[in-house]
């Protein structure tokens, strides 16, 4: 390390605190596997212990300081005694416009990601400033908050000060080893390239290059081998459902689970369940992994005693929750032999089959994927599959070709998997077009009238496969079943298992698994930047409609969206389990108190939503007298519940708040 640029750097950075932990591990707990959800100092102040940084070892005598960035691992455990320590995590950035050395310095030498530790050799001075900026930070004023980054600022002069006369050596974080932990840590959530690299805080491409390098194998088949091998150990050692160890290794649908397990051990899971052991001979197995241990660490739960409640941690994405345990080296053996033992009988594989399970036809190149490669050969041939819906079950043989759908929401599905109907219904308030948001992706689809009366006549001139419906067609249910095999899905079905269902029926679950963890990537993202902005504010979703306002409560599938998924608090009058909407009269409005309100408008309403709003009623309204009310487009936001219309719906929300 250079000091005079790491000063440099310092000097010319944005700092801000984020938060400041104070805790003690007693003799015989452990910190295992807490990925640093920001940059961080930890300062242990009383005690001996031994601390992991991505596997380099540090003794800590009494007081002792590390540094690692976003992303790293970290491990620690006391030797003798209790171990107190304090954790400062911050966040560094340089003001923006920044001159290219900067930017290129910056690059090269990472001062806010590297990594060391040391004893300092004057610790008094900086535990007195820690425990002085944990006091202040307590106290959660602004004065105090100020007061708390002064202290940083005086911490980081003792720090580079000690630095140079120590003469400490540092180390930049190993990218590579810090993914392949990640993914042996989250391997059942729905993981992105670009989710992975941001927390490492790297470009995509650079991870992928550096991962290779090390893996012989990019992050994809690294993800799918530690998926497969825990499903091997849960198959073997647990008798949980096959719908279960699907969603427990990343897999919502336990039919694609199913596939892909064949593809890659060579049995179906319910074959290697009874033969009680791995089936090697026809194993797809990526050159070069089986080299390295990819069983992940279980997952223990938080048990050190802390001072505080402002638990930082919890707004990353699950990278940054702490977890302690007791003594478990009995359980951790036991564990590491099973997973040896499944890692040495899952080496051999067969050659010649492609190992990319990303390559598909379509496949974003920043996702990371854990399904099947698709070879596109002009055949709609796929094996048989059976699928449930609320009129039973219907096998189908063969992907169908000419698709009937009645309800406006599934050529929203059928799109986001790279497929459309023949033939669909429209909305009422569309006049008989399709949504303009389909513009362009929509080629020859004929109109079946609406979801409450479709066009029969016009289904059957279609001469459709297959016919996909509503509850809202149940009345003429047998109707269809003549013309052609008749699916029945809930409307208010969460979009993303009806996504996954479309994905069975059209034989495209890999592009419908990608949607669903772009989907995931996008949401966690825009909470993060929403939840802190509005904390304490109050949102609600209102539709004016038959001379009064519908309000959508927290049952309603689209304003969960913004209360569920973003973490948006709702107004008291929006809460309801059971009732997807209230009716209110305009008298009512004020009752509602809202902070923001997000306002649904249409070619149905559009007169009587001026109507409302020249009223002395609406203008009194809080949200409305500070320019917190957004009009959106009824349609997408209610009727068009799928993949794409839901990602629109979020560009608008963030555009709204931004």
């Amino acid at each position: 390390m250079n000091l005079n640029e790491h000063i440099q750097l310092w000097n010319q950075a944005g700092l801000k605190v984020l938060d400041i932990r104070h805790a003690v591990l007693e003799l015989g707990e452990e910190l295992r596997s807490y990925q640093l959800p920001a940059s961080a100092f930890l300062f242990t102040a009383r005690g001996q212990g031994r601390i992991m940084l991505d596997g380099v070892e540090h003794r800590a005598e009494c007081c002792y300081l590390c540094h690692a960035g976003k992303g790293a691992f970290l491990d620690m455990e006391p030797t003798s005694g209790p171990l107190e320590y304090y954790f400062i995590f911050y966040k560094a950035s340089l003001s923006l416009p920044a001159r290219q050395e900067l930017v290129q310095l910056l690059e090269r030498s990472k001062p806010f990601h590297m990594q060391y530790g040391f004893a300092p050799l004057h610790h008094a001075a900086m535990y007195l400033k820690i425990v002085r900026m944990e006091q202040e930070w307590k106290q959660a004023g602004a004065l105090e908050k100020l007061r708390t980054k002064s202290l940083f600022y005086q911490l980081i002069c003792e720090l580079l000060g000690q630095l140079h006369h120590q003469e400490i050596a540092t180390a930049v974080p190993d990218i590579a080893a810090q993914a392949s932990r990640y993914l042996d840590e989250h391997y059942g959530e729905p993981v992105t390239l670009e989710l992975l690299s941001e927390l490492l805080h790297c470009s995509p491409r650079q991870l992928q290059r550096l991962f290779k390098a090390r893996y012989q194998a990019g992050p994809i088949d690294y993800l799918i081998q530690v998926r497969m091998q825990k499903a091997r150990e849960l198959l073997l050692g647990t008798d949980a459902s096959l719908k279960d160890i699907a969603a427990a290794v990343g897999y919502p649908d336990s039919y694609y689970f199913s596939r892909i397990f064949k593809k890659h051990v060579g049995s179906s899971p319910s074959s290697f369940k009874r033969a009680g052991e791995p089936m090697e001979d026809s194993r797809h197995n990526p050159s070069g992994l089986s080299r390295y241990t990819i069983a992940a660490r279980r997952r223990r739960p938080y048990s050190g005693k802390g001072s505080g409640e402002n638990h930082y941690q919890y707004q990353f994405r699950g990278a940054g929750t702490m977890y302690t345990n007791r003594s478990i080296k009995a359980g951790w053996t036991v564990s590491l032999l099973l997973s040896l033992t499944l890692l040495l009988a899952a080496c051999s594989g067969a050659a010649g089959t492609n190992t990319s399970a990303g390559g598909g036809a379509g496949a974003p190149s920043n996702s990371i994927t854990a399904s099947p490669n698709v070879t596109d050969t002009g055949s709609k041939e796929s094996a048989p599959r059976t699928i449930a819906h609320m009129k039973g079950e219907l096998k189908l043989e063969q992907t169908p070709q000419r698709i009937a759908v009645l309800d406006t929401q599934f050529m929203d599905q059928l799109i986001a998997i790279g497929e459309q109907p023949s033939g669909s219904v429209v909305t009422e308030s569309e006049k008989l077009q399709f949504p303009e948001y389909m513009a362009g992706k929509l080629a020859d689809v004929v109109t079946l009238g609406t979801k409450d009366e479709p066009n029969v006549e016009a289904i059957i001139a279609l001469e459709p496969d297959i016919i996909i419906g509503t509850e809202f067609q149940d009345k003429i249910y047998d109707q269809l079943t003549k013309i052609a095999p008749t699916l029945i899905f809930e409307r208010n079905e969460d979009w993303q298992k009806t996504l996954t269902t479309f994905g069975l029926i059209m034989d495209k679950e890999q592009e419908a698994q990608q949607v669903l963890d772009q989907y995931n990537s996008k949401i966690s993202g825009l909470k993060a930047e929403l939840s802190e902005k509005y904390k304490g504010q109050t949102f609600a979703v209102l539709r004016p409609r038959d001379n009064i306002v519908r309000l959508h409560t927290t049952a309603h599938r689209t304003a969960a969206l913004l209360y569920d998924q973003l973490g948006l608090t709702p107004p008291a009058m929006a809460v309801d389990a059971e009732n997807s909407s209230a009716s209110l009269s305009l008298e009512k409005l004020p009752e509602l108190e809202a902070d923001h309100l997000f306002l649904m408008e249409d070619s149905s309403n559009v007169e009587l939503t001026k109507e409302f709003e020249s009223s002395a009623i609406w203008k009194s309204l809080k949200a409305v007298q500070n320019g917190h009310v957004y009009k959106e487009d009824t349609n997408l936001w209610i009727a068009y519940y799928g993949p794409v219309a839901i990602n629109l719906v979020l560009d608008q929300i963030q555009a709204a708040l931004k």
